[in-house]
């Protein structure tokens, strides 16, 4: 796994229309129900996965009087795609030199996100388009495995739930201070 970079974002509960029971909360790595903060693309910080390479400018796009609704998340990316249910290597774009992702992040799960044309990774099926009813996450709507969020993103790059490539992205939150 690459380390891919920073982002902050709202997390949502499960939405009522998600037939998802083990769901608790949505930590996909789209921005499509747990969103960044607004205007974050704005401030021209990310890389071109649409996020930071530095937490601290994450956390510094957030407005002073929202910080506490937001949680600090890392994602790490799979050294390929998949198109049309076959794999190809991942290109990995020159501005994507993130901080390494340090321990006081823990992995949340697996996640299979499309992109198609959008600056970073668009969206992902468990969540977006409600595949998490009809196969197997764990309460942040994520795979609990590598090789599940591999087959997950064979079989998106061959049903095309959401246009495009599919890439597998780790999911990791900064854990709270106790």
């Amino acid at each position: 796994m690459i380390d891919g970079g920073y982002l902050a974002k709202r997390v949502a509960s499960r939405p009522d229309w998600l037939n998802a029971p083990a769901v608790r909360e949505i930590c996909s790595a789209s921005d499509c129900i747990s969103v960044a903060p607004a205007g974050w693309i704005e401030h021209w910080l990310h890389n071109e996965f649409g996020w930071f390479n530095r937490a601290c400018d994450a956390l510094a796009v957030i407005p002073s009087d929202q910080q506490s609704r937001f949680r600090l998340f890392a994602y790490r990316i799979y050294p390929q795609g998949f198109r049309a249910g076959a794999r190809f290597d991942l290109a990995l774009p020159d501005d994507v030199r993130p901080d390494p992702i340090r321990p006081a992040f823990e992995s949340l799960g697996f996640d299979s996100v499309n992109k198609w044309a959008a600056l970073g990774f668009e969206c992902s099926p468990l969540s977006c388009n409600s595949m998490a009813g009809e196969m197997e996450t764990n309460e942040y709507c994520l795979f609990d495995s590598l090789d599940a969020a591999v087959a997950g993103a064979i079989r998106f790059s061959v049903e095309q739930p959401e246009p495009g490539d599919y890439y597998v992205i780790e999911v990791l939150e900064k854990r709270q201070a106790t």
